[in-house]
């Protein structure tokens, strides 16, 4: 399967050219629908490892070059761009700076196909207001695909998977649990995707019937039972507070629907009855957090002695290999894995790009939130707005315990909810004033 659904993937993406026209609207709505297939493997690693998403972005360069470089003279995504063009400048020089370049350039390289992705969607939403519609739906459906996969990978057991070998942290040899990873090769990459994705069906369009919304809130209820599922503390720590805010930020009718999907999720969750990590693994909870902190303060040493530049993206395990040999996890058999990552999303990028790189990142997700809530407080946008708010929050706090954007199906849905949250469009009385105000 390994091999096959990629080859698959691409087959679908000539398919949906030729009968859906090359355009930028039918080449967004193929990544985001199939986004279960976009971090499948094309190249193998000594190849650059390069991914089905990878492809597609850079077809869509090459072939839509025309809309790609469409200057915005609104200056509405110069500032992101702004963020991009010093990345890449970071990227360069820690490159130079690094003791293994290779890696940081091709991880350049791998950097490029999401910001493609971006501004495409960016644009294209502030091109076609009706196009934004279009994209939450082609998530929905995605998401369902990747919910419905993880129920008869729990139904049918861990041989329904897109790998041949997943994660060690898959099975908990000394609590016997299982984490079901569904279609991740991680579980606690899945159970981040599960808790991003669960705003997405509390987000209802206007009018929409009452089958609309009792089939979305059923969804989101099933979802508290798939982050479960997936075993990610963290993952249903993030998505606890993207709630909190959701509540608080939603219209009235949004909390009353929200509570009685909650009070359903509730039901169905104590219903099965079912032992799968979340709550299983409070009990070495203290422990595993004195773990993370001794990874976690060596992992801020080492960016100390690299503070502006990093060490390169991408070198931290051949970094601490050289240089932290005491940075392993001892595997069965008496195996050694150096660590990769420090089991903290953010601290990897402070190492690997600096604190320079590591603020840029920060205003990546900062600055969209922080629009957002202006919005909102002013009344320029409807309540909608906060469920991906909250989306983007539940991972913001997830990612504190694990690096996860590896995976470009979490990148991408991360970057999905930016491009939601910083394109959302303004209510309608707000443009009527607009244009009262410049007659």
């Amino acid at each position: 399967m390994i091999f096959i659904l990629p080859v698959i993937t691409l087959l679908l993406f000539v398919i949906n050219v030729f009968y859906r026209g090359n355009s930028v609207q039918s080449c967004l709505l193929f990544v985001l629908t199939l986004l279960p297939l976009m971090d499948l493997k094309v190249t193998p690693e000594a190849l650059g490892g390069f991914k089905t998403f990878d492809v597609i972005s850079f077809y869509c360069l090459i072939f839509l070059l025309k809309e790609f470089i469409t200057i915005d003279l609104s200056g509405r995504n110069n500032f992101y761009f702004l963020l991009f063009f010093t990345m890449v400048v970071i990227f360069l020089l820690g490159g130079l700076a690094s003791e293994f370049p290779e890696k940081t350039y091709l991880k350049l390289v791998k950097f490029l196909p999401i910001f493609i992705f971006a501004r495409f969607f960016l644009t294209e939403i502030y091109k076609d207001e009706d196009f934004l519609p279009k994209a939450i739906q082609a998530l929905k459906v995605s998401y369902l695909t990747a919910l419905s996969f993880l129920l008869v990978q729990w139904i049918v057991g861990l041989k329904f998977t897109f790998y041949p070998g997943l994660h060690p942290n898959t099975i908990d040899p000394i609590y016997h649990i299982v984490r079901y990873p569904g279609v991740f090769y991680d579980s606690q990459a899945s159970g981040q995707y599960l808790a991003m994705g669960s705003f997405l069906f509390l987000y209802i369009e206007d009018g929409a019937s009452r089958k609309t919304y009792i089939f979305n809130y059923t969804v989101f209820a099933l979802s508290i039972l798939a982050i479960n599922l997936a075993g990610s503390r963290s993952a249903f720590g993030g998505f606890a507070i993207g709630v909190m805010i959701s509540f608080f930020l939603a219209a009235r009718k949004y909390r009353i629907y929200g509570a009685v999907a909650l009070v359903a999720a509730y039901l169905i969750f104590t219903g099965v009855a079912i032992h799968t990590g979340v709550f299983d693994r409070t009990e070495n909870l203290s422990e595993d957090f004195l773990f993370r902190q001794s990874i976690w303060k060596k992992a801020f040493e080492i960016s100390q002695k690299h503070p502006y530049l990093g060490i390169g993206s991408g070198n931290y395990q051949s970094y601490v290999t050289r240089h932290a040999q005491d940075q392993y996890l001892e595997i069965e058999d008496g195996q050694l894995v150096y660590f990769d990552q420090p089991e903290n999303g953010y601290l990897k990028i402070m190492v690997e790009l600096g604190f320079i790189g590591f603020f840029i990142f920060m205003l990546y997700l900062l600055v969209p939130l922080a629009k957002g809530f202006i919005q909102y407080i002013k009344g320029f946008v409807d309540n909608r707005i906060a469920f991906f708010m909250a989306s983007l929050i539940s991972w913001i706090v997830a990612f504190n315990t694990v690096y996860s954007i590896y995976d470009y199906r979490l990148l991408i849905m991360v970057t999905s909810m930016i491009v939601l949250i910083v394109s959302y469009p303004a209510k309608a009385y707000y443009y009527e004033v607009a244009e009262n105000q410049q007659v």
